[in-house]
């Protein structure tokens, strides 16, 4: 019984693909909100063990900050993204140091469903910029597309 009770509650779980580069991975769980009211996004990144990618706060203008930006539609409205604190990291032959993340990363983007939307599915385009580095080079910037989908009920 143990096992098909298993099986059965990963069959009725949502499904959120998992969007993937060679450093970063991106899932973002669907979410459902009534129309006229507040909710959270939450969007999940992972770094690849050996690498870092700048904070969305950086000290210095040739550094690029990571940087997520959510396509509403029009039917939310999505307040400023909510990024962890980020760690000091030295890279290799500097004095300076750099705010990055690595590891797992949650970041939370308020949003508010639209008084008139109708119910339905709907999904959310999502980009994440960033700029990876390893403990002796930073990478060219790059940007990988995602989806979030969000129900109004």
């Amino acid at each position: 019984m143990g096992n098909w009770f298993f099986i059965l509650l990963l069959h009725f779980q949502p499904y959120y693909p998992a969007v993937t580069d060679s450093i970063v991975t991106i899932t973002a769980p669907e979410i459902a909100v009534y129309a006229g009211a507040n909710a959270k996004i939450n969007v999940f990144f992972t770094v690849r063990r050996g690498y870092h990618i700048q904070s969305n706060k950086v000290n210095d203008e040739f550094i690029i900050p990571t940087t997520l930006e959510i396509d509403t539609q029009e039917i939310i409205t999505a307040g400023k993204p909510s990024f962890p604190s980020a760690k000091k990291f030295k890279l290799a032959g500097t004095a300076d140091y750099l705010f990055v993340y690595d590891g797992s990363i949650k970041v939370t983007i308020p949003i508010k469903a639209k008084e008139k939307t109708k119910k339905g599915k709907y999904p959310l385009n999502g980009k994440l910029r960033y700029q990876a580095c390893d403990s002796r080079t930073c990478f060219s910037p790059k940007i990988i597309d995602f989806i979030i989908f969000v129900t109004i009920r």
